[in-house]
């Protein structure tokens, strides 16, 4: 069975404390929905969709180096904010979530802890949050 972790056991130590069997899950190249792994129901008028364990694992892990960031005070384009942020060890995913809000995926986690644990942040004397 899949142990919970706290949300900041999460951030500081990524997955490498999941037992072997739950991160087998992760390596797969190719994901493939069986059925039952996505369920759908009306609930009192209201569509409710359900996801297997499975699915719920290789969500979390998608999102297991990746912050939310927005620059206060100032609207930032995505090029000028991927030139002017981080100069991390691997390149990383921006994307634009709407509303000055961007997320930044990592592919190593010492990117990703310098990100959340240094700073503040600035850019042209506005603070980003993260």
């Amino acid at each position: 069975m899949f142990t919970n972790h706290t949300y900041k056991d999460s951030l500081l130590h990524g997955y490498a404390d999941i037992p072997q069997e739950d991160q087998d899950i992760f390596e797969e190249e190719d994901i493939e929905l069986l059925e039952g792994d996505v369920t759908r129901s009306v609930v009192d008028s209201l569509i409710s969709v359900n996801f297997s364990e499975k699915v719920q694992k290789l969500t979390e892990k998608s999102f297991n180096l990746t912050v939310v960031i927005k620059l206060l005070g100032r609207q930032i384009g995505y090029t000028t904010l991927h030139n002017k942020i981080w100069k991390p060890n691997r390149d990383f995913k921006l994307m634009d979530i709407d509303n000055d809000y961007y997320l930044a995926s990592f592919k190593e986690n010492s990117d990703f802890l310098h990100v959340i644990t240094e700073g503040p942040w600035t850019i042209f004397g506005h603070y980003l949050t993260v």
